[in-house]
């Protein structure tokens, strides 16, 4: 259905409000994120819209199809003046379009924790460095991403803006603690499967990541928060550091982005090996 929405307190208006808190996402199982960008990404990975926000001069700038879904009854599409839509938005008056979603449902059984590479953020607080690694993962082709209790959320407003709508693209796995992950590697190897291996990040001590070249199994790139690190939980896995010319100046998004970018490279140096033809 296409509606107008002449006011600030329409019932999706309310809602785009009340999801930019985690707890009611949680609760709603719903999402909600800005811009024509991220839209096209959902609408690209088929992500389970609900309601669509667009400021009235951009109804034709909506991605292909959704008016046509809109008109089968398939989608709400709310058609908002600039200033209603800036309610909406935590943008305010920058706002083109809003739109709630269905948020993914993931688990660590879903993801590869053998040859892939998943990473695990401990508390890592600002939703603007996780949201640029989950766009890290898919550039570098992460089996997955999981968070830790503390962390901030993947899916919220922040975190969205900055992950350009990576979150529609990768598995994200959310409120696992350092605990939970270590008894499911435990599982596989009980199991028979060799599970991927545990690297620390460390500023200080370790690997020269540009060193690291794993066999058959994958890797599991642990991040901690800039100030503390990773936790004691870690203690006597492998550590693998970034050389650094001066001072420890890398923030935790660019740190896991260049571990992301290194073990890619790793993996392609494998396959290339792999696939040569013996003389």
């Amino acid at each position: 259905m296409i509606r107008d929405i002449a006011g600030r307190q329409n019932h999706s208006v309310k809602l785009a409000q009340k999801l930019q808190r985690k707890n009611y996402r949680r609760e709603h199982g719903l999402l909600v994120a800005e811009g024509m960008d991220l839209l096209a990404i959902a609408v690209e990975s088929e992500a389970d819209l609900r309601e669509v926000l667009v400021r009235q001069d951009l109804v034709g700038r909506l991605p292909a199809g959704l008016v046509e879904r809109a008109e089968a009854g398939a989608l709400n599409i709310g058609v908002c003046s600039a200033e209603v839509l800036s309610a909406a938005s935590s943008l305010g008056g920058a706002a083109d379009v809003v739109f709630v979603c269905g948020e993914p449902q993931w688990s660590l059984g879903d993801l590869d924790l053998e040859q892939g590479v998943v990473v695990y953020l401990q508390e890592v607080g600002d939703p603007g460095n996780v949201g640029t690694l989950v766009r890290s993962c898919v550039a570098f082709g992460s089996a997955g991403l999981v968070c830790s209790p503390g962390t901030a959320d993947p899916y919220g407003p922040k975190a969205m803006r900055a992950g350009m709508g990576a979150q529609f693209l990768l598995p994200l796995v959310t409120e696992v603690n350092a605990q939970d992950l270590m008894a499911r590697l435990e599982v596989l190897r009980k199991q028979g499967a060799q599970p991927a291996d545990v690297l620390i990040a460390d500023s200080r001590s370790g690997e020269d990541v540009a060193e690291i070249s794993r066999a058959e199994v994958g890797a599991i790139i642990v991040l901690g928060a800039e100030r503390r690190g990773p936790g004691n939980e870690w203690r006597g896995r492998s550590r693998v550091r970034i050389p650094q010319a001066r001072f420890d100046s890398l923030n935790v998004a660019m740190a896991g982005t260049i571990l992301l970018y290194e073990l890619h490279r790793a993996q392609e140096r494998r396959v290339v090996a792999i696939n040569q033809p013996v003389r």
